[in-house]
C-alpha cells in the first residue's frame, strides 16, 4: 500500500454566489443549494474511486442561507452508507461538546463503522457560531488549554480496562468514574488529528498528542509546510517524542481539468480568495500565480507535480476540496490520472 493517502472533503454547505459574482464561501463556490442526495453521491463516488477517507468540517452556519449539516450526525450517517472509506472530522470544535461525551461518541462510531473513524480536533475559532449558539468564546490560549485537557481526558477514558471508570481532575474538565464501554475498535484509539498553526502552543500540542497534523487552506504552500513541520519536529524533541510518529496532512482546494475554459471559470470564482477575520494578515491570493502556491490545480500532470512538491516537504495525507463540485468530473479525473502516480 502506498504511504500517500488521498481523501475527500465533504461539502456540507453551498457556497455559490447568491447574487453578483462573489461566492458565499470559497470551499464550494460552484455549489448552489445544499442537497442530501448530492452529498451522499459524492461520498459514494469517492469510495468507489479509491479515496481513503471522507472528512466533514464542524461548523453550524456557513454557506448560503447558513444551511449546513452537523458534523457528528453526518459522519454517523455516512458510516452507515459506506463500507470501506474512513470518516473523520476536519476538525471538531472542542468547545461545542463535552469531551467526555465526545470520547463516548467516538468510541461508538468507531465500533459501528468497524474501526473507520479518524478524530480531528481543534480549539475552535468561529466566534459568530459561539455567539449564536450561546457558548462562551474564551481567549485563544484558554481555548488551547481546554483542547489539551480534552485530549488527555479522552485518552484516559479510552485507556480504562473493561468494567472500570475513568477519573480526570483538570482545570477545565472533571470526570469521576466515567465509563466508555464498548471502547474503540482501533488500538489504542482512533487516530487523533489536530488542526492549527500557532507555533508556540498549538504545534506543541500536536507534538504531545496528535497522530496527524492538519494544515489549512491558507497554509498549504510548500515553504510554510516545510517550516511548520520543522517546528513540530523541534517540539517533538522537547517533549521526548519520535517525530516519525506524526503524519502531516494538506487540506486544500483542487482544480483538476484539461478544459481550459472550465479552469478559467473556476479560477475566476475562487480568486481573489475570501479571508476570515483571523486571516487578515495572510498574503493575498489574487492571481493564478498566487493560487498555484496554495492550490493543487491545472491538468492532471500539473496537479501531480504540485502534490509531489508537498510529498517532498513531508506531507502524506491530501484532503481535497474539489472546486467544481457538484460536478464530479474533477474528482474522477484526479482519481483516474493523478492518484495512480502515487500508488
Amino acid at each position: 500500500m502506498s504511504d500517500i493517502s488521498f481523501e475527500y472533503n465533504v461539502p456540507v454547505f453551498a457556497g455559490a454566489p447568491d447574487e453578483g459574482n462573489e461566492p458565499v464561501h470559497r470551499d464550494t463556490p460552484a455549489y448552489e443549494s445544499l442537497d442530501w442526495e448530492t452529498t451522499l453521491e459524492g461520498v459514494r463516488r469517492a469510495e468507489e474511486l479509491g479515496f481513503d477517507a471522507a472528512w466533514a468540517p464542524d461548523h453550524l452556519m456557513l454557506g448560503r442561507d447558513n444551511a449546513e449539516y452537523e458534523c457528528w450526525t453526518l459522519l454517523s450517517a455516512l458510516a452507515g452508507e459506506t463500507d470501506d472509506i474512513d470518516v473523520g472530522s476536519l476538525v471538531l470544535c472542542n468547545d461545542y461538546r463535552n469531551p467526555a461525551l465526545v470520547a463516548k461518541m467516538a468510541a461508538t462510531l468507531d465500533v459501528v463503522s468497524n474501526g473507520r473513524l479518524q478524530l480531528g480536533l481543534g480549539a475552535g475559532w468561529h466566534e459568530p457560531e459561539y455567539d449564536a449558539y450561546g457558548w462562551e468564546y474564551r481567549d485563544g490560549f484558554e481555548r488551547l488549554m481546554r483542547l489539551d485537557e480534552s485530549i488527555r481526558l479522552m485518552k484516559r477514558m479510552w485507556d480504562t480496562d473493561p468494567g472500570e471508570g475513568a477519573d480526570f481532575d483538570g482545570d477545565h474538565y472533571q470526570i469521576e468514574d466515567a465509563h466508555c464501554e464498548p471502547g474503540p475498535v482501533q488500538d489504542p484509539h482512533p487516530p487523533i488529528l489536530v488542526g492549527g498553526q500557532g507555533e508556540e502552543v498549538t504545534l506543541k500540542l500536536v507534538a504531545k498528542h496528535a497522530d496527524v497534523w492538519n494544515t489549512d487552506v491558507f497554509n498549504g504552500d510548500v515553504p510554510t509546510l516545510e517550516h511548520k513541520i520543522s517546528v513540530i519536529e523541534d517540539h517533538c524533541e522537547t517533549v521526548g517524542r519520535d517525530p516519525a510518529d506524526i503524519e502531516y496532512s494538506w487540506d486544500g482546494h483542487v482544480i483538476c481539468t484539461r478544459d481550459e475554459a472550465k479552469f478559467d471559470r473556476l479560477l475566476d470564482l475562487m480568486t481573489p480568495i475570501q479571508f476570515e477575520e483571523e486571516y487578515q494578515d495572510q498574503a493575498p491570493i489574487e492571481t493564478e500565480e498566487d493560487a498555484r502556491e496554495y492550490f493543487v490545480m491545472g491538468t492532471p500532470e500539473e496537479c501531480a507535480d504540485a502534490i509531489e512538491d508537498r510529498v517532498d516537504a513531508g506531507v502524506t495525507k491530501f484532503q481535497c476540496w474539489f472546486v467544481d463540485y457538484p460536478d464530479f468530473e474533477g474528482m474522477e479525473l484526479f482519481a483516474d490520472e493523478v492518484m495512480p502516480e502515487f500508488a
